[in-house]
């Protein structure tokens, strides 16, 4: 992923550091391995890695954010909350 998406790893080492190694991995392998919506997403550049989030508000928030990143190129990372129902 380094390679491919530098930016987004440099974001997800932050995360690690802000909300705990436990809880980025368990977003990383519901939102990439089982393809959770909710959980992880990125992108950065053409590339995109997990399941988009869902829900009206969040669609329209993805795609604002797809248009602004595509003119900027700017990597976009989402992880589901601490705290929120991980039994889902």
């Amino acid at each position: 992923m380094r390679q491919a998406m530098p930016r987004v790893a440099d974001l997800l080492a932050q995360r690690r550091q802000e909300l705990g190694a436990e809880h980025v991995n368990l977003c990383w392998r519901r939102g990439v391995l089982e393809q959770q919506p909710g959980w992880f997403y990125a992108r950065e550049g053409a590339i995109a890695v997990g399941t988009p989030f869902v829900g009206s508000e969040v669609d329209t928030v993805l795609r604002e954010l797809g248009a602004w990143d595509a003119l900027r190129g700017e990597p976009l990372l989402m992880l589901k909350s601490v705290g929120a129902d991980d039994a889902t």
